[in-house]
């Protein structure tokens, strides 16, 4: 993975914190020059991958309640569509993790690990078992390496709905493995990992708010680099995120046409123009919908995870009638 230049500290208004907590990135300092077996061969050569953009995002020491993002002002190109009910099911198998893709004996789990430590680490055979890491989710600094999660920024099943559901096996894998870019894949704490889920941001924040503007930014340069779509919620979510940051991202919505602007009272719709029931009629379970999308169009519209007024999610994780055809 190559790492350049320094991150600017990100002044928007932080979370409360307690006491000092480092949540910067600190990669080790070690440039490799991405190489053609960045992606696995036999590779589709029918769609090119996605050329990782210079970033500005090392930093040369932990630094106490500072914010990281890049410096440099970006713009990303985003296409704003809803999932529709002609999605095949998510397979996580489909998306083949963890490869060595270099064959020198660490998998995509482990080069993370080595790449993200902040110094040595200890090792049982090809497998990293100590060390130290900051959890950029939750600020957490961290020395066993059995607690920690690889996370894809854009989790699998988010970007199987957002149009990499037609891929093939090989650009599947490519982007489950994608090493050449430091933020694609991070390493975290399994329960803030597991926290955030197949969520995407209008669902899921870190809890440190300090590394939103990072968060933010990566999700949409992931998804123009990868052409994955973003839904009108997510969308606004990250703008939401981006607002006061001094990064100078902005967002460009790529879609041919006007859009409908999102507001706090607009109602998801279903991929035949509307919703079945009214999101504030009588009360409905899981079983009055045919498919998934339905039913979460449904529970959004009625306040999401935050009201859940018909109890359409059992583990508050904001995916509705998980049992349902086309869930995540």
């Amino acid at each position: 993975m190559a790492l350049v230049g320094l991150f600017a500290a990100c002044t928007a208004e932080p979370a409360p914190t307690s006491g000092s907590m480092p949540d910067a990135r600190a990669r080790a300092n070690v440039t490799i020059a991405p190489t053609a077996t960045s992606v696995p061969q036999g590779a589709a050569t029918a769609t090119p991958l996605p050329t990782a953009k210079p970033r500005v995002d090392s930093i040369p020491t932990v630094v106490p309640n500072t914010v990281v993002t890049p410096s440099l002002a970006s713009a990303f190109t985003l296409s704003v569509s809803e999932a529709t009910n002609a999605i095949p099911r998510y397979k996580r198998d489909h998306w083949k993790h963890w490869i060595d893709q270099d064959g020198d004996c660490h998998n995509t789990r482990a080069e993370v690990l080595l790449d993200e430590a902040l110094g040595p680490v200890a090792l049982d055979g090809c497998r990293v078992v100590s060390g130290q890491w900051i959890d950029l989710y939750t600020g957490m600094a961290v020395s066993d390496a059995s607690v920690l999660d690889v996370d894809h920024m854009v989790p699998l099943a988010n970007a199987h709905r957002s149009g990499g559901w037609a891929w093939d096996a090989s650009r599947k894998q490519a982007f489950a493995n994608d090493l050449r870019d430091d933020d694609h894949l991070i390493a975290v704490t399994a329960s803030a990992n597991r926290s955030k889920g197949a969520k995407s941001p209008e669902h899921w924040r870190p809890p440190d708010a300090r590394y939103w503007c990072e968060y933010a930014t990566d999700w949409a340069r992931i998804k123009e680099a990868w052409n994955l779509s973003v839904t009108l919620a997510e969308l606004a979510a990250i703008e939401d995120m981006l607002r006061g940051c001094p990064s100078g991202v902005q967002i460009v919505v790529g879609n041919a046409g006007p859009l409908p602007q999102l507001s706090p009272t607009a109602t998801p719709v279903t991929a035949e123009g509307a919703l079945y029931y009214d999101p504030f009629g009588p009360d409905r379970n899981c079983g009055d919908f045919g498919w998934w999308m339905d039913a979460q169009a449904f529970y959004e519209a009625a306040g999401g995870p935050a009201v859940d007024i018909h109890r359409l999610d059992g583990d508050a994780d904001g995916v509705a009638c998980q049992s349902l055809s086309g869930a995540p």
